[in-house]
């Protein structure tokens, strides 16, 4: 947290690693916002790690055969 020009500054990252800050009135808003935001983005990497329901070949769905393959 920072103090500048008479505002408190919550700090964080986002899930791609990104710096983010807000600005609040007080310094437990401030101690609030940075803690909430902290989970939210620790709930959201960890929802991200799970598998995808995607091919393991190379990450891409399968391509639809044409007509004059299949016959």
């Amino acid at each position: 947290m920072q103090k500048k020009y008479g505002k408190f500054y919550a700090d964080w990252k986002d899930e791609h690693g990104k710096r983010k800050r807000k600005a609040c009135r007080s310094a437990k808003a401030a101690a609030r916002l940075t803690a909430r935001m902290r989970r939210d983005v620790a709930a959201k990497k960890a929802r991200r790690a799970a598998p995808s329901g995607r091919s393991a070949h190379s990450g891409r769905a399968a391509k639809p055969q044409s007509r004059t393959e299949a016959s």
